[in-house]
This record gives C-alpha cells, sequence and structure tokens, in this order.
C-alpha cells in the first residue's frame, strides 16, 4: 500500500474475494485484524489509526481512505474486519458504503462516526448493516469501547462462515478418513490459491489459519492428548519457515496424516479406559432415557466419533448395547425381587410397560412374567 497526495491508502490491483471459507489473518498463531477507517477529515482519521494499532495489538494494520470510493477500492483489496466510516463524505457517502461493504462481505463490522446527530442518517446507516454511531469529537475511550464491542461480534475463528466447510474435513479426520480427507484438503488449496493469486503471505496466513482452526476443532471436540498442542506448536513454526506454495501444502498434507496417525494411536491408547467410563456411567443411569448423546457429553467425545471407538471396542452399536444391558438387569430383578413387571420396566429405562414387555418378548422368547414363572420365581 503507498498513500496519494489525498491521503488514501492506495492498494493494488482490485482481488475480488473467491475463497468459499474466509479466514482472518494469523500471525504467530494468534488472529490479526485489518481495520478500514474512512473520513474526509484528516484529524479524526488519524486519531482512530493511532489509538487502534497503539492499544490494541490484535490490530495488523489500519488503512485510511478520505473518500467512500477509495475505501471501498482499499476494502476489495484488503478485506477488513473493521471499519470506521464518515457519514458524510464527498462522492460515495458513508450510508452507500456501508451498503457496498456488507455486500463484499455481510461478516464486516462497521461503526459510523458524523459530527452531526442526524437522526435520518443514523437511522439509514443501522439499516445497511452499522452496528454502532460515533458523534465527533469522539473520545479515546469511547473509540475503544466500541471497537472492543465490533471485536467481540467478529466470527471466531471457527466463526460461521468458516465452520461448515472446517466442519466436514475435521469429521473426516476424526472418523480417520485418511482418503476423504486428502481429498477435500485438495479442494480447499485450489480455493486457497485462486484466493491468493500468488501472494505467498496471503496463502501462508491462510493456510496456517485453516490447519490451526482444524486441530483446535479436533481438541475442543475430542479432548485429545495434550501432544496435539505440541504439533500445533510446530505447525505454526512449519508455516511461518515456508518459503513456497510446494512447502505450504506439504504443511497441510502433514497436518491432515498426522492428526489421524495421533487420533488412530489415541484411539488405541485410550479407547479401553473411556469405554469403561462409558460403561459406567450407563450402567448408573440405566432407569433414565439416556441417549448416545447423553454418554458421549459425559466423556467429552463428540457424538460421531464415540458411536465408532464404541462399536469398534465392543463390537455392537449403542442402542443394541444398551438394550442387552437393560434386559440383563430386568432378568436379574424378576430372579430377585417380587417387583411387578411395571416397576422393574421403569427401573431399566423404560415407561411404558406394554413396550418393555414386547421388546423382552422379542428378544428373550418369554414375557416377563412367562420369564419370571419359567425359573420359579413369582411376585407377590
Amino acid at each position: 500500500m503507498t498513500t496519494d497526495s489525498n491521503g488514501n491508502c492506495r492498494a493494488g490491483p482490485v482481488r475480488e474475494p473467491r475463497l468459499l471459507c474466509i479466514y482472518p489473518m494469523i500471525k504467530d498463531g494468534k488472529q490479526v485484524l485489518n481495520v478500514l477507517v474512512a473520513d474526509d477529515d484528516i484529524l479524526e482519521g488519524k486519531v482512530i489509526r493511532l489509538l487502534l494499532e497503539k492499544e490494541r495489538p490484535m490490530v495488523k494494520e489500519v488503512y485510511y481512505a478520505r473518500s467512500g470510493n477509495a475505501a471501498l477500492e482499499i476494502a476489495k483489496a484488503i478485506r477488513p474486519q473493521i471499519a470506521f466510516i464518515d457519514v458524510q463524505m464527498p462522492g460515495m457517502d458513508g450510508v452507500e458504503l456501508t451498503e457496498k461493504l456488507k455486500q463484499l462481505d455481510p461478516e464486516i463490522e462497521i461503526t459510523m462516526i458524523s459530527a452531526y446527530d442526524d437522526s435520518d442518517y443514523i437511522l439509514n446507516a443501522m439499516k445497511t448493516g452499522a452496528s454502532y454511531y460515533l458523534l465527533k469529537p469522539a473520545r479515546p475511550q469511547e473509540i475503544l469501547r466500541i471497537f472492543d464491542k465490533l471485536l467481540k461480534s467478529l466470527p471466531s475463528i471457527a466463526g460461521l462462515r468458516n465452520r461448515d466447510c472446517i466442519k466436514e474435513l475435521t469429521e473426516k479426520i476424526l472418523l480417520r478418513d485418511q482418503d476423504a480427507a486428502s481429498q477435500m484438503m485438495d479442494n480447499i488449496w485450489q480455493q486457497l490459491l485462486a484466493y491468493a493469486q500468488g501472494d505467498i503471505e496471503i496463502l501462508r496466513s491462510r493456510s496456517q489459519e485453516l490447519a490451526i482452526t482444524i486441530i483446535h476443532f479436533i481438541t475442543d471436540r475430542h479432548h485429545s492428548p495434550d501432544v496435539l498442542v505440541l504439533f500445533r506448536n510446530n505447525l505454526i513454526r512449519g508455516m511461518n519457515t515456508a518459503q513456497s506454495q510446494a512447502d505450504i501444502k506439504a504443511q497441510l498434507t502433514e497436518m491432515v496424516y498426522n492428526s489421524i496417525r495421533l487420533l488412530d494411536q489415541y484411539a488405541n491408547d485410550a479407547g479401553h479406559e473411556l469405554i469403561s467410563r462409558a460403561h459406567e456411567f450407563i450402567q448408573k443411569n440405566l432407569h433414565k432415557n439416556i441417549s448416545l448423546e447423553d454418554v458421549a457429553q459425559h466423556i467429552h467425545l463428540s457424538i460421531f466419533y464415540f458411536s465408532r471407538l464404541f462399536k469398534d471396542k465392543t463390537g455392537v452399536n449403542y442402542i443394541d448395547y444398551l438394550i442387552e444391558l437393560r434386559l440383563e438387569k430386568s432378568k436379574m430383578l424378576l430372579l430377585t425381587t417380587n417387583d411387578t413387571v411395571a416397576s422393574i420396566a421403569k427401573r431399566v429405562g423404560y415407561a411404558e410397560t406394554n413396550s418393555f414387555s414386547r421388546l423382552f418378548k422379542s428378544r428373550v422368547g418369554l414375557s416377563p412374567s412367562q420369564y419370571r414363572s419359567s425359573k420359579g420365581q413369582t411376585a407377590r
């Protein structure tokens, strides 16, 4: 970026975003932000720029424009996450600029600034997507307060615009499906290349963000061992030293391979302990309507990963396992207590006696009463 005689930060060739999953910039493993300030008042723009650069370390750079047209050109090139826009500027005014910025990126957070407390302008600005409104001269504390609110409103690393594509790739990794995960990674890589258009820094930053996000998803949903944290740190170092597209692609490919390898190892080492904890939880809660999700949450696993692990370690799916446990306990209660069938049904998690009796007979071959009688037991 260079600055022209009018004080505008001049961008290079405008690059329209073509990446389906847009990621915030990353530096040393931390999210950093681009901020756009559009205001024909040079002094006001300078105050905001210097304040944010000094007080908010997550701000990578503040770009300044004195007109709406220049601001839009800059925004297309640098994709700001936050913008401060003057309502009244020469050419394109702040309301129109806000509308165009929201079309460019619906996730951008915008604050309008003006020297006039004009209710009509405020209303129009809010309708086009601005979140807050600042009156000039804005106090530093107020600027920072509004900025912090905008920051909290931004999509997180796992934000909505990232979620679907990252979730799908993460699930392939958690399922340890090497072929499917690699194929999806190749597809995302093509999108990254199209977005970067030869800019190695953009490619490195977006690739690092993708990889770190996936690792965070895995650790959050799977509670994997600390080795994944070390893996993440090594990945950051590898990305920072990558010198070419091939180097960056190799880091992403290695990330997919190593994640699956570590999950395989973890499943073998920890699987039996996790299933033991699941079994204990099920036994204690047989009288409740416990779902697969309930058990998975108890041992801090995602549903689909727990379901696969459970089948791998026990040889049966969760529902069949739960039914067998309930039937075995009901048999024991039929033979060792004088409780009614209805009472026993409730003690093993069946609110409807008829449903319990039908299931019991279909699996055991006898009704609960017949089973009890066949063993020489009778109820009171």
